[in-house]
């Protein structure tokens, strides 16, 4: 009887405990759904979406080949974007990597995104992770099924890492590269210096072009958490891969590299599976 009763006991904790993560995991989600109402309201309601910044005549070589290459000057800018992806993504490089699923969602102006990923850590088990810049402030939340919080990452580092990879990311979409938030600096003829000025942030990075004119790298120094402190780091974001996608070129390969004096170390790899502009 001892041995059935506490076959019982198991059981019930075991059945307890999968009712409590699946609770929080939609209290997770539904959160999330509630700031992408938001933020899709938000860019909704701008008009005009970006105001033009800088003259095409004015860009850097590399910049205006950008825009031949994709049509998109004189393009309609897109108040908002929703792609889906799924990748993998690791903590260190002697780490495994953990395959996860993600959505995205981006207000071009003003300028901001909202990113939820479900990633698997081991069998059965999952982190769920809610990273956004918004207001021109970062946070990234990650919690053990919604249950048990792992990490909730504020602060000015935590603000110039989220602002950084927005900009890496939403120069995906060439109808911003004349965002007034932007200033652009010749350097050769596959890159160029973009200064981002967004209120209070001042950001500085390179972007690298392809022989065909897209961009394929943003390098930048960016704030790593090294031991719970900042560190700022040589960063790459990549973009790879570019394809037709809701009748737009875009790259389908996001890769985001840490580079360290040990070596380079890719800490998240994603692939893009379709995206919605409006």
């Amino acid at each position: 009887m001892g041995l059935v009763m506490t076959g019982v006991v198991v059981a019930s904790l075991v059945l307890a405990v999968g009712i409590a993560s699946g609770l929080a995991g939609r209290r997770f989600r539904a959160r999330y759904e509630a700031e992408k109402a938001e933020l899709l309201r938000k860019a909704r309601s701008a008009s005009p979406p970006v105001v033009p910044g800088s003259a095409v005549e004015s860009l850097p070589p590399p910049v205006r080949r950008y825009l031949e290459v994709t049509r998109a000057e004189g393009r309609p800018v897109p108040k908002s974007a929703i792609v889906q992806q799924r990748g993998g993504l690791r903590t260190a490089a002697d780490k495994p990597w953990m395959p996860f699923e993600s959505e995205q969602v981006y207000s071009m102006d003003p300028p901001g995104f909202l990113w939820f990923a479900r990633a698997r850590i081991a069998p059965g088990i999952h982190m769920l992770a809610r990273d956004k810049f918004v207001d021109m402030r970062g946070n990234m939340l990650i919690t053990l099924e919604g249950l048990v919080t792992l990490a909730d990452g504020v602060g000015p580092e935590m603000d110039q890492g989220a602002a950084l990879r927005f900009w890496g990311e939403a120069l995906a979409f060439p109808e911003l590269v004349r965002s007034p938030y932007l200033r652009w600096e010749p350097m050769t003829e596959t890159q160029a210096r973009v200064r981002i000025e967004q209120g209070e942030l001042k950001l500085d990075a390179v972007i690298e072009y392809d022989e065909q004119g897209l961009p394929v790298a943003m390098h930048a120094r960016r704030y790593r958490d090294v031991n719970g402190k900042g560190v700022l780091t040589p960063w790459t974001g990549y973009s790879r891969e570019w394809r037709e996608l809701d009748g737009r070129l875009f790259p389908t390969q996001w890769e985001s590299v840490w580079h360290l004096p040990e070596g380079d170390f890719p800490a998240v790899r994603m692939e893009i599976l379709h995206i919605q502009t409006a």
